[in-house]
């Protein structure tokens, strides 16, 4: 019997994801190329998705990992090689279930073995929601690998930063499995509701374009999607927000030393703006940026201004 966290390629649902990618990928004229990184001690495949040429960025996404979403992004960057690393169990990378190794432990081993298999010793990262609260986490046990970071959303369990209920109920064993059959799109065309939920307009939602829409609706359906969201959700989480073993406190905030952009938008139910305001002030050497009716996912409401944004920090000309 196979081990449903591994992924097989002659799989259909695999090759449907595959093929909804790389039709988005196609759409902003990207050409990926793919790489499949072992992790030796998980027993299982690192997948990332390089585009571009010049200095390497790291992209680490949040949600379940998969780095789909940030193709918008990344088709307004330029002059950049973009390594897009896509979290166990997330993006077609294998699965995990979190519960079998430490999260914080997680995070580290996998952003070092990524780095270390392409030579790079230090580079900026940008991430969004639970890949900033890895990226924050290895920036202060690593510090010599990031160069600067860019949180685009509100970081994942961050001061008194939480997931709206409805994903704090999937911290609940037993009752996330029948909310993720629910919640799991029923066709292409529904498969962009999720996001009204993170505080997106029904604008930003029609403007994507129909391959976004079959990506959020073919990955959910990989074979090890359900047993790694639901036991990050359980591991992370609790009905009432984080659990205090992974909570990033202020403390913890003022080690990190690294020059951080923090895009935070203005409708992202994640935490509020004040809160935002907060956390840059904590941090020794960051700056806040708001985007005026942005939702959780920032860049997919205001592509143009967030990108230009990016641009600007990564090329060391932001205000």
């Amino acid at each position: 019997m196979s081990n449903p966290l591994t992924l097989n390629d002659d799989d259909v649902r695999v090759i449907d994801a595959k093929n909804a990618e790389q039709r988005l990928y196609d759409y902003y004229g990207l050409k990926p190329v793919y790489h499949y990184i072992p992790c030796e001690r998980l027993g299982i495949k690192i997948r990332v998705c390089e585009v571009g040429t010049g200095d390497p960025v790291l992209i680490v996404p949040g949600n379940t990992g998969d780095s789909f979403p940030f193709v918008p992004l990344m088709a307004g960057l330029r002059g950049k090689r973009i390594l897009a690393f896509n979290r166990p169990g997330g993006g077609l990378s294998e699965g995990i279930n979190h519960h079998t190794i430490g999260f914080k432990e997680l995070a580290t081993e996998t952003l070092t073995g990524v780095l270390d298999h392409f030579s790079i010793g230090q580079l900026p990262v940008i991430s969004h929601s639970m890949g900033s609260h890895w990226s924050l986490w290895f920036a202060a046990t690593a510090p010599e690998r990031i160069e600067k970071l860019v949180l685009l959303g509100v970081p994942g369990n961050v001061l008194r930063c939480k997931p709206p209920l409805l994903l704090r109920l999937a911290a609940i064993r037993g009752l996330n499995k029948a909310m993720f059959e629910k919640i799991t799109p029923k066709s292409v065309e529904s498969s962009l509701k999720g996001l009204t939920f993170m505080g997106h307009s029904r604008d930003t939602l029609q403007a994507l374009p129909q391959a976004m829409r079959e990506c959020y609706y073919y990955f959910p359906r990989l074979p090890h999607y359900a047993e790694s969201s639901l036991s990050l959700m359980e591991t992370t989480n609790t009905l009432f927000g984080s659990k205090k073993s992974i909570l990033i406190n202020a403390d913890d905030l003022k080690d990190i030393n690294q020059k951080i952009l923090l895009i935070w938008g203005e409708n992202d139910p994640f935490g509020n703006v004040k809160e935002g305001e907060k956390i840059a002030a904590i941090l020794p050497d960051a700056r806040l940026e708001l985007i005026r009716g942005g939702g959780h996912l920032p860049w997919l409401d205001a592509p143009a201004a967030c990108g230009e944004s990016v641009q600007a920090f990564l090329d060391g000309e932001d205000k």
